[in-house]
């Protein structure tokens, strides 16, 4: 009857000889009109159900609600499943080769203006399950988790290895000072607006609206600001490399603040999770809660100290000659006479350095479930710090980065593939309006945080040189938002159990599949126009330095 409450659960009942793969069930029900019921003699409400062909019928009457759901039917037997994740690596294999294909000419055919990512997304969805079908839903859920902790492990690994304090010492204040008003921005911004535009009944949030009173909805709204701070280290990465602009200082700084900010969302995120569940749930958000997160994030950078120290073991010392020849050699002096190392050593060095980064994150995801939920650690902070520590030995920072560039587009490859076919088209359409307007709050917070911060830094930080061109687009280059956001999602639907965590899930995820499409372009956009600037500033200093000096005024 209207008024009335229901709830609903679903059990899967799998007949023997079941057909592996996806399926859909489509719950709809339906309020009959008071005469079509009865004429038939029936209960004005009835459910309808249907597997197949669900969307192409539809009974008599109005639609009262409908549910959609899913679930994957795998093998059981051995042999099937060697045959599933053949067929799935094949199925990749075939998909990420002519993603690399094409999506190497995209910035062609762009004529600079799409980078090698956004092509790899695209054919990414071309061949993903919203389209030709090539990589099924199926094929993700069966290899797509591994390809995911892999890359994640790496990114977060290489965007570590970036961090080099004795490289940024003229950085660290502005790149700090970004972080801190970019983040204080976003999450103002973005909370702020949710918080309102639901409140006032002008956008529909669902996982807002779900809440029971004010204060559960403000904090709801304080989770989606601070995911909003992540970004997108791959996408960094890979622009960075593809413009070959890493030892500039637009691509230090691009990274820095990529990174850090990525630190910065873990804090937030563990802050915010906490007043979700005080709010939610009635539980206690004292001081002890708080030194709980705090005592995690610790035990999180202890263990990534630790796993930096397995690293430096992992990777030989540079050879004394070598070292020689860098202190003879002058600074911006090509080094084309130096002996070059085997590049299998260096592919063989990042293998098992890429198996103890893939190892410690698996071992750092785990804690969570071995301890019951009483100790969380963040795994991409742990592959962070790791690689950060190890880049600080002098002796092994070199084969460091040498190592993880021989498997950068090897990573990044079947990673933005896997991303792009795994995008959910379908939810993206439900949700648009609500996350349409959280990219744009995001973009308006980012935006205005790096430029009152480039602001500050011409004001008081005269020594960072930072140029106009820095100020008006360093923002450009922050947009972008991946694997660090999809990953805390999941945290969010594996630590609370609320009806409101699918809406929410749904609107986050779609605010990502935005982002990632527009940010990169934004990346190379803003890279370019700062570089280009880097570049002018160094010719005008070397036409002034070369010449001649003007006569005294008094003839001498």
């Amino acid at each position: 009857k209207p008024g009335q409450t229901f709830s609903l659960s679903r059990t899967w009942h799998l007949p023997l000889l079941m057909v592996r793969g996806t399926y859909t069930l489509l719950l709809q029900f339906h309020r009959i009109h008071p005469e079509v019921a009865k004429a038939r003699d029936a209960h004005p409400y009835e459910y309808y159900s249907n597997v197949i062909n669900s969307q192409f019928y539809r009974p008599a009457g109005d639609v009262m609600s409908c549910y959609t759901l899913h679930e994957e039917v795998l093998a059981s037997r051995q042999i099937n499943i060697l045959r599933d994740f053949r067929d799935a690596i094949i199925a990749f294999l075939i998909a990420a080769s002519s993603s690399r294909a094409i999506g190497s000419h995209f910035p062609v055919w762009s004529r600079g203006i799409l980078p090698q990512i956004s092509g790899f997304l695209f054919i990414g969805i071309l061949v993903g399950p919203y389209c030709a079908n090539l990589v099924s839903q199926m094929h993700i859920t069966i290899i797509g988790g591994m390809i995911n902790k892999v890359s994640l492990a790496f990114i977060a690994g290489a965007a570590g290895a970036e961090i080099f304090l004795p490289e940024l010492q003229g950085l660290l204040k502005p790149m700090a000072l970004q972080v801190l008003l970019i983040c204080t921005a976003t999450v103002t911004f973005c909370a702020t607006g949710i918080f309102f535009l639901e409140s006032s009944q002008l956008l529909s949030v669902t996982s807002v609206s779900m809440q029971p009173n004010l204060m559960a909805k403000a904090s709801i709204s304080l989770l989606m600001g601070a995911l909003m701070t992540a970004r997108s280290p791959a996408s960094a990465i890979a622009i960075i490399a593809e413009l070959k602009c890493g030892d500039t200082k637009a691509g230090s700084m691009a990274i820095g603040i990529t990174v850090l900010s990525d630190i910065a969302v873990l804090v937030l995120f563990a802050l915010c999770s906490q007043l979700v569940r005080a709010t939610s749930s009635g539980e206690d958000l004292g001081p002890y809660v708080l030194l709980g997160v705090f005592f995690e994030l610790g035990i999180s950078i202890l263990m990534g100290y630790a796993t930096g120290q397995l690293m430096r073991l992992a990777l030989p010392p540079r050879l004394e000659a070598d070292c020689q020849y860098d202190m003879c050699t002058k600074k911006g002096e090509e080094k084309a006479h130096r002996p070059q190392k085997s590049q299998i050593g260096s592919v063989l060095l990042g293998f098992l350095l890429i198996f103890i980064l893939y190892a410690v994150f698996c071992v750092a995801e785990g804690c969570s479930d071995w301890t019951g939920g009483k100790l969380c650690l963040e795994p991409l902070l742990v592959c962070t710090v790791a690689a950060c520590v190890c880049g600080h030995d002098e002796l092994r920072r070199e084969g460091l980065l040498e190592a993880l560039a021989a498997w950068t587009p090897l990573v990044l490859l079947p990673f933005f593939t896997l991303a792009g076919a795994s995008l959910q088209l379908s939810s993206l359409s439900q949700v648009l309006p609500a996350a349409l307007c959280l990219v744009v709050l995001r973009a308006l917070g980012v935006a205005a945080g790096s430029a009152g911060a480039g602001a500050l830094s011409r004001l008081f930080l005269p020594q960072s040189h930072t140029s106009k061109e820095t100020v008006q687009y360093t923002w450009l280059t922050l947009l972008a938002q991946a694997g660090v956001t999809l990953g805390l999602v999941l945290e969010v639907q594996h630590t609370f159990k609320g009806a409101w965590t699918q809406p929410f899930a749904t609107l986050i995820i779609s605010v990502v599949v935005i982002n990632q499409l527009i940010g990169p372009v934004c990346c190379r956009l803003g890279l370019q126009k700062i570089l280009a600037a880097e570049e002018q500033e160094e010719e005008d200093i070397e036409m002034g330095s070369c010449s001649p000096s003007s006569p005294s005024s008094d003839g001498s």
